[in-house]
């Protein structure tokens, strides 16, 4: 049993590392879209865009990758973009929205307190093969998106 276990483990680390070399991976952000326009808050943590796209505002503890590297100076009005902006927090200043696609994805963006998007390092934001929904669909996020990242985060596009 115990061999059997090592072999499971030594495969699934082949299996990650493999994905985090593969063109699925490195090419995933050529699937990837932003808000068009200003968001306008529809409800508490849902905002909607020029377009009528839902996106969805995630807690900063869904969004520890994608924050500066320390604490910002503070900003007069942070976050120009949003008609009902979250208070601006100097150490978690960079806001994450998801809008789910139907395939079971989603688009992520990252945005800064000057309302510019980050679209470039390695914490910009990243298209998402699992929507991380419930339990199931974070499980498969940290397998098919998180994992793969920090095997190899040079993406391609």
């Amino acid at each position: 049993m115990k061999k059997l276990l090592v072999l499971f483990g030594f495969l699934l680390l082949l299996s990650c590392w493999l994905m985090g070399q593969s063109d699925w991976h490195l090419n995933r952000n050529k699937h990837n879209k932003l808000p068009e326009g200003d968001l306008k808050m529809l409800q508490e943590n849902i905002y909607l865009d020029s377009l009528g796209q839902r996106w969805e505002l995630q807690p900063h503890i869904k969004n520890k990758f994608h924050q500066p590297d320390h604490k910002i100076e503070q900003v007069n009005h942070p976050y120009p973009n949003l008609d009902v902006a979250p208070t601006l927090d100097l150490e978690n200043s960079n806001l994450k929205f998801l809008r789910k696609t139907e395939n079971g994805g989603s688009y992520e963006a990252i945005l800064q307190p000057d309302g510019t998007y980050l679209t470039t390092g390695l914490k910009k934001g990243t298209y998402n093969y699992s929507h991380p929904d419930g339990i199931w669909g974070s499980l498969k996020h940290v397998v098919f998106d998180v994992i793969p990242h920090f095997i190899n985060a040079g993406y391609k596009s």
